[in-house]
């Protein structure tokens, strides 16, 4: 078996018209649009930073999961531990939510510390009511990374406070809020809180956008003096949800205004295009030992194949076909087969599953023998072009 690579087209037609293109003077940034699964800009994204305020959100992830699997529920308390009033409190001159040490506070205060005001003091009560110490805690905060595919990060407290062995990316912190939007839709909607109002203390959402940019889902914004001034923000509008994470600006000012314009410009200067109708054949793949020779590929279900695009030119953009064949048979209708991967200036843009749109059952004796023959001799690879106009 081999990868195959069907082109399936090289945008080299005309322009429509002028787009800006989508860039940063963050070092390190990703611009996500969740109903495509579109990449819209990415760079540095996997390179290693301090998780700082991040970790807060794997953190509400530990707990979430606890509340979902009945451990606790939002009424369970727990008291506030001096080690936590000092560390994450009044006295630690961090954010925090003023709990009083030694005061029971319910779990679902808590969170809302957590998600509205970043608290510190409420991420450790969690971590100490929840598992016994911070350690332990996380333990679980690392075991869930892990299992979600978090690849380069590894936590080293639930509040994100400096240590040289916790680490990060920003694709990582992506993934991290589409695990907890898909999972925890209900939790998810702490963060978009605009402010939140406990012990006769009402403290705004310190994720500023949520108060002063539409659709805002919030989340978090962070800082760390080796990574610079952070932040994720997830911005909802109709059907479209954008996710924008950036790190290494200079100032507070500079990373909001930049959050700020990388939304607006991925809603407003970015649509969404069908590229191919329901049940469309979007590429074929090369079958082995089958009674055809190929097998025609749609998307998984049939559905529409839809692609955020440039409002205007799209001449960067290369589309492929790609899958490990040829595939043997038998071969049965709704099989997932290959992906269909689009590329912008060599860079990974977007990869949609693709699923047989056709039972291929195996072939007589003679038709596999002369597969196998094929196979030895000249191999299976080939290419082929086809157009499709995106500037539809």
């Amino acid at each position: 078996m081999r990868t195959v690579l069907i082109v399936l087209a090289v945008l080299t037609l005309a322009m429509t018209g002028l787009a800006h293109a989508l860039d940063s003077a963050a070092p390190r940034v990703i611009v996500y649009e969740e109903a495509t699964s579109s990449l819209l800009l990415a760079r540095g994204e996997d390179e290693p930073i301090a998780p700082a305020n991040f970790t807060k959100l794997m953190t509400a992830a530990v707990v979430f999961e606890a509340l979902a699997n009945h451990e606790i529920t939002d009424a369970t308390v727990y008291q506030v531990s001096e080690h936590a009033w000092r560390s994450g409190g009044a006295p630690a001159r961090v954010t925090t939510m003023f709990a009083a040490v030694r005061s029971y506070v319910s779990v679902g205060d808590l969170l809302r510390g957590l998600a509205v005001d970043y608290a510190n003091d409420a991420a450790i009560v969690l971590a100490e009511g929840l598992t016994g110490s911070e350690s332990s805690f996380t333990d679980r905060m690392n075991a869930v990374a892990a299992r979600i595919g978090l690849v380069g990060t590894h936590y080293a407290n639930p509040t994100g406070f400096p240590d040289p062995t916790s680490r990060t990316t920003l694709t990582d912190v992506v993934a991290l809020v589409r695990y907890l939007a898909a999972t925890y839709p209900e939790r998810y909607a702490l963060y978009a809180l605009p402010e939140f109002a406990w012990n006769k203390i009402t403290q705004t959402n310190k994720t500023r956008l949520v108060r002063e940019l539409p659709g805002t889902e919030g989340l978090v914004l962070a800082y760390d003096d080796q990574s610079g001034f952070a932040g994720v923000i997830a911005t909802r509008r109709g059907e479209r949800r954008v996710i924008v994470a950036l790190s290494g600006l200079k100032t507070v000012d500079e990373r909001d205004k930049e959050a700020r314009r990388l939304i607006e410009a991925a809603l407003g200067d970015y649509g969404r295009y069908e590229l191919f109708g329901a049940g469309a054949v979007v590429g074929r793949a090369r079958v082995f030992g089958g009674a055809s020779d190929e097998v025609p590929l749609t998307t998984v279900g049939g559905a529409p194949l839809m692609m955020t695009l440039p409002n205007g030119s799209r001449a960067e953009f290369r589309l492929a076909v790609t899958y490990d064949g040829p595939v043997p048979a038998p071969i049965v209708k709704g099989q997932r087969l290959g992906r269909l991967v689009a590329y912008s200036n060599d860079r990974l843009y977007q990869s949609v599953p693709l699923a047989a749109a056709a039972d291929v059952p195996l072939g007589d004796l003679r038709t596999r023998a002369l597969d196998g023959f094929k196979e030895l001799l000249i191999g299976w690879w080939r290419d082929a072009i086809a157009a499709i106009d995106l500037h539809k």
